[in-house]
């Protein structure tokens, strides 16, 4: 069920390979901020206050010269329009029986010979003849003239043709753009709709004529609601207002949008090699991840068929790809070498159980026909042994296959090794016979520590005294060694040594094998199930050191000599 779950899974991986979710992300990730970047590029925020700045100070100077030139030419001091007769009851003495005011065709006149080059749009008002507060409520009545200045030139545009309006207009690219348009300009708009015309003047009566810049200025919506900048300036001559001068300028709008659309082309090749970055990204990253996805797919597969898959090699990259995929390929390497360790040691177990129970069922069958009682003795004596080994083989199995996890599983600290082989040591003195081979230790001065798992580190140490005894004559002795750390050498070394017959000089990596029970001739057969040196070795390999055999020579220049006993060295890290 769980391969044919496998396999589905690879389909899945390798049926949407042109378009992976990483591909989207990356995609995504590099579109987002170009997004962003053109949706703020739509406000256009300081580009519309500069523009609105500049376009203010044209339009102040256009209405300063018209009500400077005005004061001088339209102002007509002969006629007298009367005041309304309740300005005269309310103020008294202080009303003027005459209120000054423009000559309209001077006026008209003016703007016939002279403004020809001014653009935008002018209005010249009378100056308000009441009294009342505000004193201007209806710029429509005091206008005077209202005029639209443009530069001599003829503009053709092609109008669009009449069409029935589509009944999926608002989901056209042209609606979505006018719409984000309208958004990002709605709160301007908001703000010049509540500027008022009327307001401007106002404020314009009011201001100082000693000011820099005379008169008020606004930005506001004309009565077609297009945004316009508009300056008004009064007409004085001396300390008396005569008129108003309005001048407005229009267009913002326009070349805030001709900027917005200077801004696409730039946005659509930003777009583009975010694309193309998008793709190199893809192929870069997406598609070797993939990849390495597939093949750990095929591993998973190839383990359950009993095959082997090889991982894709993306090492020469030297990146994070090169990484994974050498830790991928490694991981792969030992999970197959775990595989056929396994399978040796499988095998290795079958052959070594097989022995003493071919031996048990020839001794039970001669058992049967066996005469006499010495020969029964006999018999049931091999049996025993055979009984004996099997059950020390099966406890030294089934110690040796759950090593690894119970290796892995358990935490390390901080280990007194001077005490640990004490402990050791005494568990042998107090449980040695007369004849029994003796143990001893020579502790160092100082304590020696190293980070690591207490039981199974003493479980190397009584693997190699119990080996160490095994090949020592009755009555001698195995000795124990501690060095620590020094400053040339960083490494501990736990020392063992026999008296026994050594190890001959081919075999002093083999012995380290699983199951290996080659003894010299007159040892005892049957009391080792050859995987005490194997059991020490993964543990010290587990800890980060080495363990290794070595002889104890009778001239220590001759290899091929007399050999007075084997000596085994296990190095430890101590940082």
């Amino acid at each position: 069920m769980s391969a044919e779950g496998g396999a589905g899974s690879t389909r899945k991986r390798r049926a949407r390979v042109a378009l992976s979710r990483l591909t989207v992300t990356i995609v995504l990730a590099n579109l987002i901020g170009l997004v962003i970047l053109l949706l703020g590029s739509f406000a256009l925020t300081n580009y519309r206050d500069g523009l609105i700045a500049a376009k203010l100070e044209g339009v102040r100077a256009q209405a300063q010269i018209i009500a400077d030139v005005l004061a001088q030419v339209a102002i007509d001091e002969t006629s007298c329009q009367p005041v309304e007769q309740a300005d005269v009851e309310r103020l008294g003495e202080e009303a003027a029986l005459c209120s000054l005011a423009l000559n309209q065709t001077d006026v008209r006149e003016v703007f016939n010979r002279v403004w020809d080059s001014f653009e935008g749009r002018v209005r010249i008002f009378n100056a308000p003849q009441t009294f009342d507060d505000p004193p201007v409520t209806n710029a429509n009545l005091l206008l005077i003239e209202d005029i639209v200045l443009r530069q001599d030139r003829i503009e053709a545009q092609n109008l669009p043709p009449i069409e029935a309006e589509d009944a999926n207009a608002l989901f056209s690219l042209d609606a979505v753009w006018t719409s984000l348009i309208d958004f990002f300009s709605n709160d301007y708009h908001e703000t010049a709709a509540l500027r008022t015309l009327e307001a401007e003047l106002n404020e314009a009566l009011d201001s100082s004529p000693f000011a820099e810049d005379r008169g008020a200025a606004s930005v506001r919506l004309d009565e077609e609601g297009e945004l316009v900048v508009s300056v008004t300036v009064p007409i004085r001559r001396v300390q008396a207002i005569y008129g108003l001068v309005t001048a407005e300028s229009g267009g913002i709008d326009d070349l805030v949008e001709r900027a917005r659309m200077s801004i696409l082309p730039f946005f659509g090749l930003a777009m583009a090699a975010a694309i193309l970055s998008s793709l190199l990204l893809t192929a870069m990253i997406a598609q070797p991840i993939r990849q390495l996805a597939i093949a750990a797919d095929k591993v998973r597969e190839g383990i359950a068929a009993a095959g082997r898959s090889r991982i894709p090699d993306f090492t020469n990259r030297r990146d994070e790809i090169g990484e994974l995929s050498g830790s991928l390929k490694s991981m792969t390497q030992a999970i197959y070498a775990r595989i056929d360790a396994i399978e040796s040691f499988a095998a290795d177990v079958s052959h070594e159980l097989k022995n003493p129970l071919t031996s048990i069922r020839s001794a039970a069958e001669t058992l049967l026909i066996a005469k006499t009682p010495e020969q029964q003795e006999k018999l049931l004596g091999v049996i025993q042994k055979d009984v004996a080994r099997m059950d020390r083989l099966i406890t030294d199995i089934s110690n040796a296959s759950r090593l690894d996890a119970e290796l892995a599983r358990e935490s390390r600290e901080a280990v007194d090794l001077v005490r640990l082989i004490k402990d050791i040591v005494a568990m042998y003195d107090q449980t040695a016979k007369d004849n029994d081979v003796k143990v001893a230790f020579s502790d160092p001065i100082q304590g020696v520590y190293i980070l690591g798992n207490a039981s199974a580190l003493g479980q190397v140490v009584r693997n190699l005294i119990d080996n160490a005894r095994s090949f020592s004559p009755e009555g001698g002795s195995v000795r124990v060694y501690l060095e620590g750390p020094t400053q040339r050498d960083s490494k501990t070394r736990l020392i063992v040594e026999d008296d026994g017959p050594g190890v001959p000089p081919d075999n002093l990596e083999s012995i380290f094998n699983r199951f290996y029970t080659k003894r010299p001739a007159g040892a005892a057969f049957g009391n080792n199930s050859g995987l005490g040196l194997a059991i020490s070795r993964q543990i010290v390999e587990s800890h980060g050191g080495r363990i290794y055999a070595e002889n104890r020579l009778e001239n220590p220049v001759d290899p091929a000599g007399p050999r007075r006993g084997a000596r085994f060295i296990v190095e430890l890290p101590t940082d």
